[in-house]
Order: structure tokens, then sequence, then C-alpha cells
């Protein structure tokens, strides 16, 4: 048996929760190596409520010391400072150490790794970057607190794990995704980096694009006096990240995927052109009937979100079949690392 060392950057509630599931890994009684959880984030209030929540095994407020002696690094930093933490930590980084990032666009991280982290005198690259998307548990859906306060250890249970490695990426980097989510009991789902980002465009840009609109229309109306107090569920739900979110994180966001996002918010202003065209025509049924069919999609894909199954299973990339045939990463660190046997009889 011998210990992995984990560095979570960033202490919000993805940081807290990837703490808590790893940690506790070590409680399982299979487990056939310790991990060893440090935590470290900028604000101060935040590694401590991690801690305090049982996340972490060491407590960091600078990133280089953070990441000296880790083997996998998870990245869980707000947007804004992805590129800046990348820089800072690439030349820290050991020899064969792996960043997972978890930031919502995967183009620009790999383009900073590529020109931050660690190479070795010859110019080859020593320490790797593995982007990755947490699909969260579903119970969950409904709870946005970004707080470490909003950490669970079961937050993961029931996901996926969207992982979109560069094409140049090293299989065993890859495949330490695969078995780490493995233990953790998620599903792995692999993705093309910019077909990601397009994605991402729409099921996270749009919205928030939409919220910001949203509230822009009535605040900037002149009847907003007295619609101010209208304010119920209906219009909380649907402007909330304007509460919670990071400003300058959500500016990058939306600015630095703009060219996928122009293109998703085309399709979304077409979409409301033909309602209004629908609303103009005096027929009480039309808009109904519209509210049917989206409420019948709808219905079906969130019967499958809460599974997590969908009508086709995620397809194995070509890298991703080369990077299950080799040897996991985690054996590099760990000798005789493997899945637990319990999840080797469920594959077959």
């Amino acid at each position: 048996m011998a210990n992995v060392n984990v560095t979570i950057l960033g202490m919000n509630r993805l940081g807290t929760s990837f703490g808590l599931a790893i940690r506790a890994l070590n409680g399982k009684p299979d487990h056939k190596h310790t991990f060893v959880v440090a935590g470290c984030d900028k604000r101060a209030e935040n590694v401590r409520k991690a801690a305090e929540r049982g996340a972490l095994d060491a407590q960091h407020l600078d990133f280089v010391t953070a990441v000296r002696d880790a083997d996998l690094v998870i990245s869980c930093v707000p947007y804004s400072e992805t590129e800046a933490v990348l820089k800072l930590i690439g030349g820290a980084l050991k020899a064969g150490a792996v960043v997972l990032d978890c930031a919502p666009l995967k183009v620009p991280s790999l383009a900073w790794a590529e020109r931050y982290l660690l190479r070795d005198s010859d110019g080859d690259q020593q320490a790797y970057l593995v982007g990755i998307t947490p699909m969260l548990n579903p119970s969950y859906l409904g709870l946005p607190d970004d707080s470490p306060e909003g950490g669970r250890a079961d937050l993961f249970e029931d996901g996926v794990m969207i992982v979109a490695p560069a094409p140049n990426c090293p299989p065993d980097a890859v495949q330490l995704v695969s078995d780490l989510s493995e233990l953790l009991g998620v599903k792995v789902h692999f993705t093309d980096p910019v077909e990601h980002d397009s994605i991402a465009a729409g099921m996270e840009g749009l919205p928030l694009l939409l919220q910001m609109a949203l509230f822009r229309a009535l605040h900037d109306s002149p009847s907003w006096s007295d619609a101010q107090w209208f304010g119920n569920p209906s219009f909380v739900l649907a402007t909330y990240r304007l509460i919670e979110g990071d400003p300058e994180a959500l500016g990058a966001l939306l600015y630095r995927n703009r060219q996928h996002l122009t293109h998703r918010l085309d399709a979304l202003m077409a979409q409301l052109e033909r309602l209004r065209d629908m609303l103009q025509i005096e027929d009480e049924l039309l808009i109904g009937e519209a509210f049917q069919a989206a409420m019948d999609d709808y219905a079906k894909w969130h019967a499958a979100r809460l599974r997590n199954k969908y009508s086709t299973e995620p397809d194995l990339s070509e890298a991703a079949d080369q990077a299950r045939s080799s040897l996991s990463l985690f054996g590099a660190f760990v000798p005789n690392f493997r899945p637990r046997a319990k999840d080797k009889k469920s594959r077959k």
C-alpha cells in the first residue's frame, strides 16, 4: 500500500466534494492505496471550511507549495483565475504529475497547459492536463450552492465524468481519469475539446445570457417600479446567477467562447422569433401545442438525466480505447494499482 498525493485547487463546492469523495475511498474495506488530500485556495476561509467538513488532510494558501509533491492536481478555481493558476504552478509540478482541469472551457486551458506546464531540458512535456466536467448526482441538480458548505461526498455518485483530452495527450493520463472515475462510481464519457466548448456555449453560456437579458428587459422598463413587487419563484429561479455568480469569471467564460456562443444565440433568437410569431396568430391552441411538444421532449431528457442513462451510451474514442489498454497511470505512482474487484465484475 502506498500514498497517492492529491492537491485540490479551489475549495468551492466542487473542490470540497472532490476532497470528501476521495478521502472516503480510504475507508473502503478493499482500498489498496491511501489518498492524501491537500487543499488550496487564495481565500483562507474556504480552505478552513473545507477542512472543517473533513475534505482535507492538509491546508495551503500558497499554490506553488501545495502542488510540489502532488501526483494528481484537481483544479476547481474560478474560470477567470485559471490561466494565472496554471502559469503559477506549471514549473512547480513534479515530473509525471497530471492536472485535472474543471474549467468550463477546455480549448483555452489546453493551450495554457501547452504553454506553462513543466518541460524537461529538451522541451518535452513532463506534466499533463486533462479537461474534465463532472455531471453531478441528479439529487443535487436543484441545489446551486457553490460554497464549501455545499460540498458533498456523494456529489458525483450516479453521475458522469465528461473527459476532453488533447489529441496528443498521453494515454496513461487519460486512463488516470478513468481509474479515478471508476473508484468514485462515475461513468466516463469522452468528447473532443472543441465540441465540448460548443456544447458548453448552449448549456452554460445561453442560460447566463438569458438571465441577464431577462432581468434587464424588466428592470429597464418604465413599469419596473411596480414590477419589482412581483418577485416570486418564477422570476427568482430564472435570474439567480445574478446574485451568486462572479462577474469577472462569467464575463471571461462568455467572452472566450464567444464564437460558439454567437451561433447558439442565433439559434435561440430564431426560437424566440418563432414564439413571437405564434403569439401574433389568432389561434389560442398554438402556444399550448408548442408547450406540449417541448414538455414531451424535456420530460424524456429529464428522465434520462435522473438516471444518467441516455438513448446512446457514451462512445469510446480511439484515444480512450488506447488508454484503457495501457497501464494505469496510478501504477506509475503506486505499484499494483487496480480497480476494485466488485467493479471489475460489474463490467463483465
